[in-house]
């Protein structure tokens, strides 16, 4: 009775695996009948997509990954957008005036000048100032008299320019392209007749793999240098001269701006004006005559090189 149940199991069991001709975990793989060999039997063992060992070999410091044709990686690939191809237009590298302001707050003479007639011509000189940085300074008894005035600003002192490379992004454009990795899980999957080589930074591509592509995170451009070229500061000074009647400059305050244009005085009170301070600005800092051009090279920020057959 024993023997029979045995013998019954042993039926069972061939019959759930298909029968023991057309098993290839029963036969070995082996040829001969009709149950094919081990790699195109029963849908295959997934060891021998996921597993590296069809994979060529990867020289040191690379990887092994394949190029998005269309932009799309298989599905649970990671893909790496990135860009190839890099191009720099006109204009994509210039030299900016990077200037050192000057002073115009100094202690030197604040000239004036007013007229007496109903048309400013400010033909008169007038009262000449200190520069007072700001502080209040006492005067005795000044009369605005004129009927118009003229505050000339303090000239500039110091500075200086130099020019500095800047790059215009607009002026930069490249081509999209996606790099895919296979799963963490079965990275036997990039290997095939599209397989390529990855490695950071810009190097050369071992044999096979001789068609070599850059790829970069951003199009960037390397500009040749502005710094040496010399530089002259054109600067232009301003400022407020300010007249008050008590001698601590709080009170009766009268504005005059100093630009070096003739104009009304600002009040009908003649004074006397006890006090006055000077607080000079810079109207304007340039690097003077024409800037220096520099010439754009198209580079790739973050470069990996791809290598493919």
């Amino acid at each position: 009775m024993r023997g029979i149940l045995l013998w019954a199991c042993a039926v069972s069991m061939a019959a759930a695996c298909g029968g023991a001709a057309d098993s290839p975990l029963l036969d070995g793989g082996t040829s001969g009948g009709d149950g094919g060999s081990s790699s195109d039997g029963g849908g295959g063992d997934a060891s021998q997509t996921c597993g590296t060992s069809q994979c060529p070999a990867v020289p040191d410091g690379f990887e092994l990954v394949r190029l998005a044709s269309d932009g799309t990686c298989p599905s649970g690939w990671s893909a790496a957008s990135l860009v190839t191809s890099p191009t720099a237009g006109d204009g994509a590298c210039g030299c900016g005036c990077n200037v050192t302001p000057p002073d115009c707050n100094g202690s030197g003479n604040v000239t004036r000048e007013l007229d007496y007639s109903s048309t400013p011509t400010c033909n008169y000189a007038a009262t000449t100032f200190l520069g007072t940085q700001g502080a209040c300074s006492p005067v005795d008894d000044l009369v605005l008299q004129g009927y118009h005035y003229q505050t000339n600003p303090l000239a500039p002192t110091g500075g200086s320019c130099t020019y500095q490379t800047t790059i215009d992004k607009t002026k930069l454009g490249s081509t999209p392209a996606t790099v895919c990795s296979p799963p963490a899980n079965c990275p036997g999957a990039v290997c095939g007749g599209d397989v390529c080589l990855a490695k950071d930074g810009d190097v050369d591509c071992p044999a096979p793999f001789s068609t070599k592509t850059l790829v970069g995170t951003a199009a960037d451009a390397q500009c040749s240098d502005c710094s040496t070229a010399s530089c002259t500061l054109s600067a232009t000074c301003t400022g407020t001269f300010k007249v008050f009647t008590d001698t601590q400059c709080t009170q009766g305050e009268v504005d005059f701006t100093a630009d070096g244009t003739c104009t009304a005085v600002p009040t009908s009170d003649i004074g006397p004006y006890d006090s006055y301070s000077y607080t000079g600005s810079v109207a304007s800092a340039t690097c003077g005559g024409p800037a220096p051009t520099s010439t754009a090279t198209a580079t790739l920020d973050g470069p990996k090189t791809i290598c493919c057959k």
